[in-house]
């Protein structure tokens, strides 16, 4: 076999197993991530029973807010991820939603991501250092939501 061709084999192998490569490492990292979002999730399924106040449902859906339910469930847009490991969660909130999410730079540190997405208007993103603070602040955020 001639120089060009093995050179193109070779390259073709390394292709292949560099893709197998990222989709190893892709799912490695999506497994770190639902697992350091995964007290978020258990906190998000402690709450979805209980009740939205009235006055909150109709801030966010002003429409039809005595059509939608009127759990904690439903004001659940999206998981970040798939449901069955999810790495954040999108949330109904009024003028808009609120999203916690997990991702890892390049380093391998975490990122406990919160974005607050007001229609019209741009994104606040927040990030925190630790999972506790981004914990806490989904604790206030549901705090106010809530029927207690």
């Amino acid at each position: 076999m001639n120089p060009t061709l093995q050179k193109l084999r070779q390259i073709a192998q390394n292709s292949t197993l560099s893709a197998e490569d990222m989709v190893t490492r892709k799912r490695e990292l999506h497994a770190s991530c639902a697992e350091l979002a995964a007290p978020l999730v258990q906190a998000f399924r402690d709450v979805q029973g209980e009740f939205v106040r009235i006055a909150m449902l109709r801030r966010i859906w002003p429409d039809d807010y005595d059509q939608r339910d009127d759990h904690v469930a439903g004001l659940l847009l999206d998981w970040i991820g798939p449901e069955s490991a999810p790495q954040g969660l999108k949330l109904a909130m009024p003028g808009g939603s609120l999203t916690f999410e997990v991702a890892l730079k390049r380093d391998g540190s975490a990122v406990f991501t919160c974005v607050r997405d007001t229609l019209g208007q741009r994104p606040a993103m927040m990030d925190f250092a630790n999972r506790d603070d981004w914990l806490e602040f989904f604790y206030k955020s549901i705090a106010e939501l809530v029927e207690l």
